[in-house]
């Protein structure tokens, strides 16, 4: 089996410390990576020395302070962008000097759609594919239920709301990820409010939504101060689905004659599904394989990440301008 090597760059919760080897979860880039048999893990590079050597200790590996130390010690096909969002601008262009075959960043791609334009410009000159972690759209349940609504089996989509936080680029955005997966293209309808719950630049807007045939989705946002929240409610003309549990649940809901009232009708819950979303680093790393050997993009590649990054920001600027600016 061909082998592939791979850095992780940021040992913090999502790159190392969110689960361990013995962990039947997927949750940390080091787990997906060090489990495959496709990939070599060469390590972690963090300006914690001490963390990434202890990520290394747990996971395998060397460790390092910086890129360029990393780079100089070995030969990288994959890198992983696992910083906060404020380092994926410049760690994306230090990479971009290396020949990689691609490289995978956490979500949102940059802070903002300049910065992403620039960098996807950039890699496409240096022959470098990106992907970016919108989880659920490597999770095999969620690209089913997109094939089953594209298909029509659920009938015309009605309208749908949703709930989230902690910021609309840096959490809205997985949202309008899903959205697009799920119902295709989306335009911004209005703004109705935003609070500043996480960045400071960063507010979590509630928004209405335009998607398939001008039908409403309303996003609607949650203080993460209170408590974190994801989940989405679809209707369509034979069936209502409800994302719950951050994605870890759809549940589908049937339409029903009733038997109390003659001529009346009403929505039933049919079944429920767990998802794999707690293995979706796992899917990451499968797929990242997979495009690595056939040559193919990303199911999330740098041009689905700065869709959704566009609409983020289109938001957020109508708010702006709306002066729909509140704190809590």
């Amino acid at each position: 089996m061909k082998k592939f090597s791979v850095i992780i760059i940021g040992a913090g919760k999502i790159g190392a410390f969110f689960d361990t080897p013995q962990s039947r979860e997927f949750l940390t880039h080091a787990h997906a990576f060090s489990a495959h048999p496709g990939f070599e893990l060469l390590g972690f590079v963090d300006s914690s020395l001490e963390s990434a050597e202890r990520a290394s200790h747990i996971w395998g590996g060397n460790a390092y302070q910086s890129v360029d130390e990393a780079f100089s010690h070995n030969t990288v096909d994959v890198a992983v962008v696992a910083t906060p969002d404020d380092r994926h601008l410049p760690l994306l262009k230090e990479l971009a000097k290396y020949s990689l075959e691609l490289v995978i960043a956490e979500k949102p791609l940059t802070r903002t759609v300049a910065e992403a334009e620039e960098i996807l410009a950039l890699y496409r000159e240096n022959g470098i594919r990106i992907s970016v972690n919108y989880s659920r759209r490597f999770v095999p349940e969620f690209s089913d239920l997109a094939s089953d609504i594209a298909s029509g089996v659920y009938g015309r989509y009605i309208n749908g709301s949703g709930h989230y936080g902690k910021g609309t680029t840096h959490n809205g955005t997985h949202m309008i990820d899903l959205l697009g997966l799920l119902l295709g293209e989306i335009k911004v309808a209005d703004v109705l409010g935003c609070i500043d719950d996480y960045y400071e630049d960063d507010p979590s807007c509630t928004a209405c939504l335009s998607l398939s045939g001008g039908k409403p989705f309303f996003m609607q946002a949650v203080s993460c101060k209170l408590f974190t929240i994801f989940e989405l409610d679809l209707f369509f003309e034979q069936k209502r689905i409800k994302i719950t549990d951050s994605g870890c649940k759809i549940e589908y809901y049937a339409v029903c004659k009733s038997e109390l009232v003659a001529g009346y009708s009403y929505l039933g819950l049919e079944r429920t599904i767990d998802t794999s979303l707690n293995r979706a680093l796992q899917y990451v790393a499968d797929q990242t394989y997979s495009c690595l050997l056939s040559g193919k993009e990303s199911v999330c590649s740098g041009n689905e990440a700065l869709k959704s990054l566009k609409i983020a920001h289109e938001v957020k600027m109508l708010a702006t301008n709306s002066g729909l600016v509140s704190h809590q």
